[in-house]
């Protein structure tokens, strides 16, 4: 049985309840006094800004935004006609209530946004989440009438996702039935949904192997406005094949490695390089039925492509390359052979930005684009554009600009470098409170860090960090630590498997650095991280405890030796390691923090530890912090747990959960870290 099997076990619901009450009560006693109040209400009335406008997209002649209000805070989607000016005072007209659906369903739901048709912008499927978890129910919703459709498509909360193949038929990826989730528990199978027709006789049109991660379904309009489909099958987690479903012909795979993910229109595709079919970091570029790919970007030693950064007009392929993390646009003509890229001039400097279709449906407008700029220290922008003229005669026109939520007079952003274990420099970015040269060797500094899946983390806006931490005077560091996708496949690949202790080394590595420039100590040291995050705060915690002040992980896998146990965890194999293999096994028992806790005594100091999760994430199930805590607890250690009961593997949904979630985290800093309220 593993350690502390009761705070995992269905059938010992009971003891479970009992510990997290017990827990709960225990970390609210500790950490919520006046100052956490504040903090709610502060984080409250930001969540809840009448001035914030969010998600903001078109459909046909409206532009539609989620907002959580005092009188919403679960959110409200609402609409605007397109040819009023975009403002937080313009007249907003409601489409769909969320807090009213939550009562009358008697449940509650996340929003996860809207599966717009290709054909109508009108018809769309409510995707909501039940709870926060990755249940999913989607429901046939008309923005005319503006309400549920009577007897419409309604498909009950389970891993799936759809799409609109035509006005009576959705494609549909699911995972309930005997044999049809992968391993994994996501959809393993794609069928064909007619209206009013039973789940059951849906048609299967494609099915996973079961070892695979996840199948998907969508579909693209082609130059005549044909329907093509196509299939995502995911095999490992950055490893997909496509497919177009070609119903009277064979199907056409796009010819990308094995090892790649794959971006395409209707007319070409594009893929990243990681390991086969060219230089690592290249962008590939082919014609969909032919199989040779043309290099259209090459890597330098810091000069990457971001792989989530891709975007496809039926026209031009639109990227982000970044050099030393600073962001450049890229174009390049898909009708023109040989075609060189070409650089779009920003209408700002910007630390990040992103592109995202204007339409809700990137192929079922006039393929006008908006560019996001977010900066640390700036609220949000957005700015939209179209690619008529060609990159030259792009004319910015700006829709939007999200409220200010803290001052940043005197607040200073660095790029800086610490020289990890084997001598690599691992940037992070660094951001300094006003007046922090008068605190030069004492600021208090929250690091926050991931660290895994080529994930790569980019300085944002964040108005609760921003509100809750910085104006109060705290330091906010941002680790671009191996593991991640910062600098290309090689930067994750190096802390892929065997090589994941690189991760750790660069994390611990830039809390060291934080503490050599002088900037602070370790004691005032604080780090972060969520989900894989969360595992790289546990490791903290068990073996680089010194250089911390606090440790606060959130959501976190914590027993490497079963992960793969829970059904979701069977994806991240090919991340971490089978730990069924003894190879692996060896390498993840060596840092997993369930197995390496060392008795508090004499010679051992272990900071503070704060290890929330959440009674609807599965994902990441909560027993993993349940038992960490516990075995923590048994060698003498006093963590404090937290399980929220709302918010899933994300966080919370509703505005004032979300608020306390937040505070209570930061409650915990100050209380750790010896910081005045």
């Amino acid at each position: 049985m593993p350690p502390h099997a009761f705070l995992e076990l269905e059938s010992d619901a009971q003891a479970i309840q009992r510990f997290v009450a017990r827990e709960n009560a225990r970390t609210e006693a500790a950490l919520v006094d006046a100052a956490y109040q504040r903090d709610v209400d502060q984080a409250v009335a930001i969540l809840e800004d009448p001035e914030t406008l969010r998600g903001l997209a078109r459909r046909g002649d409206w532009i539609y935004t989620f907002r959580q209000t005092k009188a919403n805070p679960r959110g409200i989607w609402l609409r605007l006609a397109e040819s009023e000016t975009v403002s937080a005072q313009a007249h907003w007209e409601p489409v769909f209530d969320l807090d009213a659906f939550c009562d009358e369903t008697g449940e509650v739901w996340h929003w996860r946004g809207a599966v717009t048709a290709w054909f109508d912008p009108n018809r769309v499927m409510l995707h909501l989440s039940l709870g926060g978890s990755d249940q999913s129910r989607h429901i046939e919703f008309d923005c005319r009438t503006k309400a549920i459709v009577p007897d419409g498509f309604d498909l009950p909360p389970e891993r799936s996702t759809v799409r609109w193949l035509d006005a009576d038929t959705l494609l549909w990826a699911t995972s309930s039935g005997p044999g049809v989730a992968t391993s994994s528990g996501w959809p393993g199978q794609i069928r064909e949904l007619g209206r009013n027709q039973d789940l059951a006789d849906a048609p299967i049109l494609f099915h996973a192997d079961p070892q695979d991660v996840i199948v998907g379904a969508y579909v693209m309009p082609d130059d005549q406005g044909r329907a093509l489909s196509f299939f995502s099958r995911y095999y490992e987690i950055g490893k997909e094949e496509v497919t177009l479903y070609r119903q009277d012909q064979v199907d056409l795979v796009l010819p990308n490695p094995p090892d790649t993910e794959v971006w395409h229109n209707t007319t070409h595709y594009a893929y990243v390089v990681r390991e086969k079919g060219g230089t690592p970091g290249a962008l590939m570029l082919g014609r969909i039925g032919e199989e040779n790919a043309r290099e259209v970007f090459s890597p330098g030693p810091r000069r990457f492509i971001d792989r989530y950064s891709i975007t496809f007009l039926r026209r031009w392929m639109l990227w982000i390359e970044r050099d030393n993390l600073l962001p450049s646009l890229f174009a390049l003509d898909l009708e023109a052979e040989e075609a060189a890229p070409q650089r779009i001039d920003l209408p700002e400097q910007a630390e990040t930005f992103w592109v995202t279709s204007h339409d809700a449906n990137l192929f079922g407008g006039d393929e006008t684009l908006q560019l996001h700029i977010s900066d640390v220290l700036f609220s949000p922008r957005i700015f939209l554009f179209d690619l008529a003229q060609g990159p030259s005669g792009i004319t910015w026109r700006k829709l939007w600009q999200e409220p200010e939520h803290f001052d940043p007079e005197g607040m200073d952003v660095r790029l800086l470098e610490a020289r990890s274990d084997d001598g690599t420099q691992v940037p992070y970015h660094l951001v300094l409170p006003k007046g922090h040269e008068q605190r030069q060797g004492d600021l208090p500094v929250l690091l926050y860090g991931y660290g895994g899946f080529s994930n790569a983390l980019q300085p944002q806006y964040d108005r609760l960090i921003g509100a809750l931490w910085l104006a109060r005077g705290g330091a906010y560091a941002l680790a671009h630590i191996r593991g991640g996708g910062e600098f290309g496949p090689d930067w994750h690949l190096q802390a892929k498997g065997a090589g994941r202790d690189k991760a750790f080394q660069d994390f611990a590595a830039i809390a060291s650095d934080l503490a050599e420039r002088g900037l602070t100590r370790p004691g005032r040291v604080a780090c972060h991280g969520g989900s894989n995050g969360g595992l790289l705060c546990g490791v903290m915690l068990t073996r680089y405890p010194e250089r911390f002040g606090a440790v606060w992980a959130s959501v976190g896998v914590f027993d490497m030796l079963r992960f793969h146990r829970f059904p979701a965890g069977r994806a991240w194999i090919d991340e971490y390691g089978d730990p069924d293999d003894p190879e692996a096994e060896a390498w993840l028992r060596a840092y997993s923090p369930l197995h390496n806790i060392a008795p508090a005594g004499e010679g051992h100091r272990q900071p503070p530890a704060l290890i929330d999760t959440s009674s609807q994430d599965d994902r990441v199930d909560p027993s993993h912090a349940r038992r960490m805590v516990a075995a923590l607890r048994a060698q003498g250690h006093d963590p404090l747990f937290y399980q929220h009961g709302d918010g899933g593997h994300g966080g919370g949904g509703a505005s004032h959960a979300r608020a306390r979630e937040q505070a209570l985290g930061y409650s915990f800093l100050r209380h750790a870290l010896g910081i005045e309220a």
